[in-house]
């Protein structure tokens, strides 16, 4: 049996995050044909990188976990330093020579590219030396390793040790970061990438001409929910109106602050009984209004039960890599409304045919209209087998399983 290890930045049933529960369910799903572990952080939340989780192994539905504490927390006031310096002396390496001159002029007054390149990801965090140490010592005792997630400093360091059997998962999008000179040597470092859309694709090729390396677009197995909460949705939520559904992490880079902004004004114009649920950990003031229900980090039960119940799922995000609370919703015929500035919404949205996708304010009022009076039984079904067509387990796992024989044969 093969041994491998994923390296992810938080990881555990508590933690709130896409990539994370990425992570989790891979590495479950995974090792029922391999032998794994997790490295990871003690942080539960990624706003501080707190530790939270004592540093210790543990086994997570059958998975090992071996946590390493985090030498400080996240350097917010540093990093955003660091990342203008990047910016400012990146934008001036390209305007010639009087660039250049002034390029050096910064340099002697303040941090190089190279010294903000080295800094950079452990003001980001989770600074977790330990985690480098053990890789460093023990990774002669795994096939592959797997990274999720580019950002971090954990995959940043990481990914450095043994590149020639490492695979990476970079859940990568157009976003201010992924243009720092720390990442170009990063993407083209790894043995394999594995991509969850084609998008993801796309965006990483063009950005770092990389298509060299053996990839594969993997994408994520999706099934309809097992079990669902035995209490109703009207006890869940205190009413037993019609509800749209906002499931993740409730925060203002996510474009929540705008959808919320968004609805109260949609019913400003259309009175009406119709709520929005929220349901996850909240990173910012949620409104105070009558038809804005913050449901909190809820079970998987009561999550399913929302879910199969709502009228529609909002996507506001900009920034997503794969979306799977779009990919779930479409698998119990719940349509989705999405926010069209991102490429992988709109990728779902055009190629399913199962719901709307929308730029301005006109497009979401009338994607909300149509789906509360017009039957959307054609939406539910369009969802219901793109989700079979392209998000299987057995797809995803045979990929995997072709992916870790690259990395763990020699070169």
């Amino acid at each position: 049996m093969k041994k491998i290890a994923f390296i992810v930045q938080r990881y555990g049933v508590e933690v709130n995050g896409g990539a994370e529960y990425l992570c989790r369910i891979l590495a479950e799903r995974l090792s029922r044909t391999y032998e794994v572990d997790v490295l990871t952080s003690c942080a539960l939340e990624y706003q501080t990188w707190a530790n939270w989780y004592p540093a210790e192994t543990t086994m997570i539905n059958g998975v090992r976990v071996h946590r390493f504490a985090a030498e400080y927390e996240r350097q917010a006031k540093l990093s955003g330093r660091t990342e203008h310096q990047l910016r400012k002396l990146t934008d001036l390496g390209k305007r010639g020579v009087w660039g250049w001159l002034k390029k050096s002029y910064y340099s002697l007054k303040g941090p190089s590219i190279a010294e903000c390149i080295e800094n950079w990801p452990k003001y980001q965090g989770p600074y977790t030396p330990g985690l480098i140490d053990y890789l460093k010592q023990n990774q002669q005792q795994y096939d592959a390793l797997i990274f999720i997630t580019y950002l971090y400093y954990p995959t940043v360091a990481g990914l450095y040790v043994a590149p020639e059997k490492s695979i990476f998962i970079p859940t990568a999008h157009d976003e201010k970061p992924i243009y720092f000179p720390v990442f170009p040597p990063l993407f083209n470092k790894p043995r394999a990438i594995l991509f969850l859309t084609p998008g993801e694709k796309r965006f990483v090729h063009r950005q770092f001409k990389n298509e060299s390396i053996y990839n594969d677009i993997v994408g994520i197995g999706i099934e309809p929910p097992r079990a669902v909460s035995e209490k109703s949705t009207a006890e869940l939520i205190g009413s037993d109106a019609d509800y749209l559904l906002y499931i993740g992490r409730i925060d203002a880079a996510k474009g929540c602050d705008k959808m919320c902004e968004q609805f109260i004004r949609y019913k400003k114009k259309h009175p009406s009984a119709l709520k929005l649920v929220l349901v996850g950990q909240s990173f910012m003031p949620i409104p105070n209004h009558p038809d804005i229900i913050p449901a909190g980090f809820v079970d998987e039960e009561v999550k399913a039960r929302l879910l199969m119940n709502a009228k529609a799922l909002l996507m506001p995000s900009p920034h997503e890599s794969l979306s799977m609370v779009t990919l779930e919703s479409m698998a119990v015929g719940v349509p989705v409304i999405a926010n069209a500035d991102c490429e992988i919404l709109r990728d779902h949205i055009e190629s399913s045919q199962a719901g709307y996708a929308y730029h301005t304010y006109a497009e979401l009022e009338t994607a909300i209209t149509n789906i509360l009076t017009q039957d959307v039984s054609k939406m539910a079904e369009n969802g219901r087998q793109y989700v079979q067509q392209y998000y299987t387990w057995q797809t995803v796992l045979d990929k995997f399983d072709k992916a870790i024989d690259y990395a763990a044969s020699k070169k």
